[in-house]
């Protein structure tokens, strides 16, 4: 209905530069510090590889200790700048672990806040299709490239883990299966777990699970369709959405976890209405964060088709617009390069826009083929910069590879905060995140340790290093 009101005149009305102003660079620079690497993966026992790190997170425990996963199914503790397999979970699980997609495998983990004293923690990983009966399976036609219908992708699985002892640096526990998504595609799977660092023992948040659920993507097919299974704006699909869950529950439709009663769509008349939701209308949530100073606000990032790259302040029972928006923008469902102006009439569909956005504008020297995907950080509350508190740090991961930081409390729906790129230093030398690693794709993740200082890893080399201080910001 939308979309026969707004493309009436759409020869007029298309926008070919979405935004035309360029990301400038910042007073604000930092150094990158080289912490560990990360042994390869063992492919075979002729073959190995990068380890292709996806998260970095501290247990909140008072340890010190951080931990970081290679998606190909080890978790590692970090001690002293040293590393160590804390778990094998590919060995552990065995039977239909899958990870031959570069975003299929051991993707997430999160520690419950009181891991010190029960010694729980949550991760996702994929399996092959037919492992087990999904507690969400695809009800819509799958299409592939050749145009034939095929049968899913495969499976992500919420595990719960139970270490025997917390403080010890290699598990030792039990485990559950808590929630089971079939996927349609290979890519666009479940993206971060999560919980609320700001929220206290008594508060309605506190241990509540967040899961970030990607549209289930499309393998590249249709080529240019947006969202082409319509699962964003669908609530009877957990795909393309912030899902919030009680693991300690028992009231879901499996009998493994809960639905808080105070989820938006908990107590909705429609029975086809998932009351895990609660917010939607997504396409890639990579990843999510909360402030932990300042008003706590939660932050979203969601990885755009082929125009816009959003943060998104976190919002109960938010529709941020997917498929029918592209950051502050109306989409063409059947051309994926092609944005309008929102309609005069916009605010009746009730949609939450972005508080700031990029396009994915190519450098005039790049060569070869191009692509922008933002990877979602943190905003940063440590000591060692002071220059950088209060500025959510975040970058692109894909081609584009530059640092960005914006100040969280510009972050404010109906406005869009100035974004500027943040300048690295190797030593004395600026320089790019890509030449540090030594790559034409970055494919950095951000982490966080218990005393607010800022992680970043890179799947092209395996490393983790740290943020610090560097002596040119010309402040």
């Amino acid at each position: 209905m939308l979309f026969n009101l707004v493309f009436s005149n759409i020869s007029s009305a298309q926008i070919t530069d979405p935004i035309p102003e360029k990301i400038e660079k910042s007073q604000i620079s930092v150094g990158i510090q080289e912490v560990v690497q990360i042994p390869k993966s063992v492919i075979t026992p002729s073959q190995e590889k990068i380890a292709r790190l996806n998260m970095l997170a501290n247990t909140g425990d008072g340890s010190g200790r951080l931990f970081v996963n290679d998606m190909r199914g080890k978790l590692y503790v970090i001690n002293n700048n040293r590393a160590s397999v804390y778990m094998d979970l590919q060995r552990l699980l065995s039977l239909g672990f899958n990870d031959k997609s570069t975003q299929q495998g051991f993707s997430y983990f999160a520690f419950h806040p009181e891991f010190r004293q029960n010694g729980i923690f949550y991760t996702v990983h994929s399996e092959d299709r037919n492992s087990s009966i999904p507690d969400f399976p695809v009800r819509k036609t799958i299409i592939n490239r050749a145009g034939k219908i095929i049968e899913s992708s495969h499976q992500d699985v919420v595990i719960e883990w139970k270490t025997t002892n917390p403080a010890a640096n290699t598990f030792s526990g039990t485990f559950r299966e808590i929630l089971r998504i079939e996927q349609p595609y290979p890519d666009h799977n479940i993206g971060q777990l999560g919980f609320n660092p700001n929220a206290k023992p008594r508060d309605v948040d506190y241990g509540m699970l967040y899961i970030a659920t990607a549209d289930g993507g499309s393998d590249g097919f249709p080529v240019s369709n947006t969202d082409p299974l319509d699962n964003g704006q669908d609530l009877s699909t957990p795909l393309g959405k912030i899902l919030r869950i009680n693991p300690f529950g028992r009231n879901s439709a499996n009998g493994k976890y809960g639905i808080p009663k105070d989820n938006p769509f908990a107590r909705d008349n429609n029975r086809k209405t998932l009351g895990e939701i609660w917010a939607y209308g997504l396409r890639n949530p990579h990843r999510f964060s909360w402030d932990t100073g300042g008003e706590g606000k939660m932050l979203i990032v969601d990885i755009g088709q082929a125009l816009i790259e959003e943060i998104n302040l976190g919002r109960k029972g938010a529709n941020y617009g997917w498929g029918n928006r592209e950051g502050t923008w109306v989409i063409d469902e059947k051309n994926e390069n092609v944005l309008f102006p929102l309609p005069q009439d916009d605010a009746k569909y009730g949609y939450t826009y972005p508080v700031a956005q990029y396009d994915h504008d190519k450098p005039a020297d790049w060569q070869g083929s191009y692509a922008v995907a933002i990877a979602g950080g943190y905003v940063y509350r440590g000591k060692a910069i002071p220059e950088l508190v209060g500025q959510y740090i975040f970058a692109d991961f894909a081609h584009d590879g530059r640092f960005f930081h914006v100040p969280v409390d510009e972050l404010v729906n109906g406005k869009q905060a100035k974004i500027k790129e943040l300048r690295l230093f190797d030593g004395q030398k600026e320089v790019s995140f890509l030449e540090i690693i030594g790559s034409r794709r970055s494919d950095v993740r951000f982490g966080v340790d218990e005393e607010g200082e800022i992680y970043v890893t890179s799947k092209s080399d395996g490393k983790v290093r740290k943020i610090v201080r560097s002596p040119y910001s010309k402040f």
